[in-house]
């Protein structure tokens, strides 16, 4: 409650002066000044469909229906100044069309929003430094602080058609800006929270599938000032407490107060105008309307600081009392902005020593260096501040300014010092009380400002900082939909229990057991993507299966046929053969890899599929690896009909046709696949021819890949299908797959690819499957052994293609990944298990565990 009012709103005396209304002090509200940065760094296009003029526009707004809408205003802009290298040939440049600067960066009054500068996109990953930084400024009452409701961050992308100006290349030879007419084609949402205890946070923006772009985007905030403000007089009158039995009055009244409250409105327009007109003036009162039953009259008004401190400009009898009420102003207003001071000082500092050199420090921050707060009153020790700031925040008025007074004693006898005998008045205080938060809000606000230039000065440095941290609290975000199995030595035989019989039934009860804890990672963001993480119960989980080097032999293999391990390997059984370093699992996508070339991804489509298939995965790892290169295999999407031999060799080809184009000699530092289906045996197939790049190979995925085939021994619907397909379409690949290419069984395509060199070369071999994939059985695609194969005719067959496979690979390079999708739709599809073979294509959730937790496999 306001000093100097009773829960009841009845009149209550505060020394000897008149009675006040105990709502009065209501109608003057101290506001929190939060000032919000939003840094775009950089924007990179991945996958646009259409080329064209975009750029970005963000908002600020309440969180809910009920919301109030806009909850800032934008006040400013800054951005980074673009130094030419050139210097001598400006007059030239100076001509040339900046297709990345069309139309400048510019605030929408109306619309409360921030727009970036326009940029053309032509191009495939083409990248846009914007380096802007749009300013917002928001006030919130003490009171809704103090409840951190949340706010949203809007970021809409901009799109302009080129079409009817002869497209983009045409537009970007005679731009025509003021002709084109943006719409927003995508939004993305963040929840914002707890501005005012001041934010660092990266926050990258990515929009929906058909609109793939990356704006690397930073929020940092700061709380600025206190200041006091007239509050809406409708508010004020609808306020708890106001008024008699019905809270209203007359009609008339109330257009009459309407008419009262516009004029003070008009009058106070600030801290420094409101207060400091009042603190000289120190006269007359102004009148606004108080209630009284169901007729509205006139009564005193707090109109300055003093009278809404202490309820009068005139001496306090009790000066005990008012020495008190400065002390709980300054722990309740003051010391937040000394806090505030006090961490954007810090980092400030951290940011100077980890994203700068000493020479850029020097012309940036100065000799003088971080502005220091210079508050002589501010003097208590660290432990009674705090203390001061519990007992204030905690306890009521009365109880707060007792424990207060026990310990204040240095606190008063500074002010008084500092105020001397004659200005120990309560318009003394109050004037000394403005003054001090003028200081720290200064000071703020100059540090703030060079904060902000050294952002614009060094944007890629602090992203990268900042990125780090943020890559680390969503991979345990997502990790909370990983179950880690027990590490078992056998590489090439099934555990005790059936992995497809149990991990159904066990993911619904880890989905619940886990909502706490995903709940807790999720509260770690002060700026959380909302589209970015679907709640638990709507998120794929993932059993992960790792193999130990240290038991058995992985499978039934003689001695003889497998590796003997050199000495300095059996030393250090995590490191990895031909000399390639091993990645650590902890380390973020952000962190500096530790080879020298690139990494080549090659992506390969599956049975009847296209190069788009791998679209989706393509595009999350390019999110994460900007500096990877990636070759979605386009070489059999006519032919996956045929010979999977002839499929190996034209994916080899292409391989090595795409290394000569793009990496040349030494570029190529490190090349993996990721292969989706029939796509794992095509790569299986390509690897003989692709020998020379051994020593380069890193990693290997495969989604649902039948390795063993598909076995034709139960009676369900998909192999009855699958039995009539083969017949059907006599397809060569069919009978491959089936394993009926030959009587032989020794002699058919898949038996003779398992004795051939393959997964042994890579650092990493990931395979994943799902329960309920029936177009890749599970057995299958884990390529293991399974107990209710002891009754199948052809047991030693496959059991001879495990050896052979597992034979030479070492254990602890191979992780089994079982994905539990949610499949909420139940129709045909779902029933023969091509939703679940189809939702490792489409599931960007899966997509986004994968590159997040295992981020060491594609670094």
């Amino acid at each position: 409650q306001p000093l100097g009012s009773n829960p009841s709103g009845a009149w209550t005396r505060i020394g000897p002066h008149e009675p006040q209304s105990g709502t009065l002090a209501a109608l003057m509200s101290l506001c929190a000044v939060v000032e919000v940065a939003l840094h775009f760094e950089s924007f990179r296009n991945i996958d646009l469909f259409h080329q064209g003029l975009y750029h970005l526009k963000a908002r600020i707004c309440w969180e809910g229906p009920d919301s109030p809408g806009i909850a800032a205003k934008p006040c400013g802009q800054l951005s980074g100044s673009n130094i030419s290298l050139e210097a001598d040939t400006g007059a030239r440049t100076s001509e040339r069309t900046d297709h990345h600067n069309l139309i400048p960066a510019h605030i929408i009054d109306d619309q409360c929003t921030y727009s970036t500068r326009s940029f053309l996109i032509r191009y495939c990953e083409e990248e846009v430094e914007l380096n802007e930084i749009g300013q917002f400024r928001l006030e919130v009452p003490l009171e809704k602080l103090a409840d951190d409701a949340p706010l949203i961050l809007e970021v809409d992308l901009m799109f302009a058609d080129l079409t009817r100006h002869g497209g983009a290349d045409s537009f970007g030879e005679n731009p025509d800006v003021d002709s084109t007419e943006f719409k927003c084609v995508s939004t993305c949402r963040f929840r914002v929270k707890s501005l005012h205890t001041g934010v660092h946070e990266f926050c990258p923006v990515v929009f929906d599938e058909y609109h793939f772009c990356l704006t690397n985007l930073m929020l940092h905030s700061v709380l600025l000032d206190h200041r006091f403000r007239l509050r809406h007089l409708d508010s004020a009158l609808l306020a708890p407490g106001m008024g008699g039995e019905g809270g209203g009055g007359s009609l008339g009244s109330k257009a009459a107060a309407e008419d009262e409250g516009a004029k003070v409105g008009k009058s106070g327009k600030g801290a420094d105008s409101l207060a400091l007109r009042k603190l000289s003036s120190g006269g007359s009162l102004a009148r606004l309307p108080s209630l009284s039953g169901n007729s509205i009259t006139m009564a005193p008004s707090a109109m300055s600081i003093v009278e809404s401190l202490f309820c009068s400009a005139d001496v306090l009898e009790d000066r005990e009392q008012m020495l008190q009420s400065a002390e709980v102003f300054y722990t309740k207003h003051l010391d937040p902005l000394v806090a505030s001071h006090s961490q954007l000082s810090n980092w400030f500092s951290q940011i100077c020593k980890e994203c700068i050199t000493e020479a850029q420090r020097e012309i940036l921050v100065g000799a003088s260096g971080i502005p220091t707060l210079p508050l002589p009153v501010l003097t208590m020790s660290p432990s009674a501040r705090a203390d001061s700031v519990s007992t204030a925040s905690t306890a009521p008025p009365q109880a707060a300014m007792s424990a207060l007074a026990a310990r204040a004693g240095p606190f008063r006898a500074r002010l008084e010092a500092r105020l001397g005998p004659s200005q120990a008045t309560s318009r003394g205080v109050a004037t000394q009380l403005v003054a001090d938060l003028n200081v720290a809000s200064c000071r703020i606000l100059e540090t703030w400002h060079m904060l902000l230039a050294l952002l614009l000065h060094s944007p890629r440095e602090v992203a990268l900082h900042l990125r780090e941290s943020w890559e680390t609290r969503v991979s345990r975000r997502w990790s909370t939909s990983v179950v880690k199995e027990t590490v078992r030595p056998d590489v090439g035989k099934c555990g005790k229990t059936d992995s497809c019989a149990v991990h159904p039934t066990l993911a619904e009860t880890v989905r619940k057991a886990v909502s706490s804890a995903d709940t807790e990672a999720a509260e770690a963001f002060f700026v959380q993507d909302l589209g970015m993480i679907p709640p638990v119960t709507l998120r794929p989980l993932i059993f992960e299966e790792r193999y130990s080097g240290g038991g058995a032999a992985t499978v039934s293999v003689s001695k003889s046929a497998a590796p003997k391990a050199s000495k300095k390997e059996a030393a250090s059984p995590r490191k990895a053969s031909r000399g390639m370093p091993v990645e650590r699992d902890d380390r973020s996508p952000a962190a500096p890899k530790q080879y020298h070339g690139v990494h080549l991804l090659v992506l390969v489509h599956g049975f009847q599929g296209n190069s788009f298939d791998m679209r989706l995965m393509r595009n999350n790892l390019a999110l994460l690896y900007p500096d990877s290169m990636f070759l979605s295999s386009t070489c059999n999407e006519d032919n996956t009909e045929g010979d999977i031999n002839d499929m190996g060799i034209r994916l080899a080809q292409e391989v090595v046709n795409y290394i000569c184009d793009w990496c040349p000699g030494s570029a190529l530092g490190r090349l993996s696949f990721v292969a989706h289906s029939l796509g794992g045996l095509i790569v299986r197939a390509a690897l003989p021819l692709l020998h020379e790049y051994s020593n380069k190979m890193f990693t290997f995925v495969s989604f649902s890949t039948s390795h063993l085939g598909i076995f034709g021994d139960k009676i369900s619907l998909f192999n009855t299908g699958f039995w009539m397909l083969k017949k059907w379409r006599n397809s060569m690949f069919l009978q491959q797959v089936s394993m009926t290419d030959h009587d032989n069984p020794r002699e058919t395509f898949l038996y003779k690819l398992a004795k051939l060199r393959g997964f042994e070369l890579f650092q990493n071999v990931i395979l994943t499957s799902c329960c309920e994939d029936q177009y890749g059985p599970m057995q299958s695609a884990r390529a293991e052994i399974h107990p209710d194969w002891e009754g199948v005719a052809d047991k030693e067959v496959y059991r001879e293609m495990v050896d052979n496979l597992w034979g030479p690979v070492r254990p602890e390079r191979v992780r089994r990944l079982d994905i539990n999708f949610v499949i909420l739709e139940k129709n045909l599809d779902s029933f023969i298990g091509r939703t679940a073979h189809i939702q490792f294509l489409e599931c960007q959730p899966m997509m986004k565990m994968l590159v997040h937790n295992w981020s060491a496999l594609f670094r």
